[in-house]
């Protein structure tokens, strides 16, 4: 009984270290989402942060098919943005699906800066 009590509580004890591992080893940006929300009525916000030299930022936004979003982003150094891992130039993208959305912002360059960024759904 005493073996067998042994046996279950390294098989338990291996489990629970193979579970922290695989907790280690995601992407950190998965626990730093923002989710994104507009005041009541309104159709836009405006989102302020600050990234590491080539680092990003994820935050996260609900809308619904068909919807149309814009994104903006300004800061004095070098930010781009995709929508659902899609860049584009202008910035104006077309939902595909209903649900959450991710917006990452990319420090392109090799400091720390701040940035503004405009979201507007319509």
């Amino acid at each position: 009984m005493k073996n067998k009590l042994n046996f279950i509580s390294k098989a338990l004890l291996i489990k629970t270290i193979a579970v922290f591992m695989i907790i280690g080893m995601m992407d950190s940006q998965a626990f730093s989402q923002t989710r994104i929300r507009f005041a009541r009525g309104k159709s836009s916000t405006t989102v302020s942060g600050t990234v590491a030299g080539g680092s990003s930022r994820s935050y996260v936004l609900n809308a619904r098919r068909g919807q149309t979003i814009l994104i903006r982003a300004d800061s004095r150094g070098s930010v781009s943005v995709e929508l659902d891992g899609v860049t584009d130039a202008a910035g104006l993208f077309t939902l595909n699906t209903t649900g959450d959305h991710t917006i990452v912002v990319y420090n392109n360059g090799s400091r720390s800066t701040s940035y503004t960024m405009y979201v507007e759904i319509r």
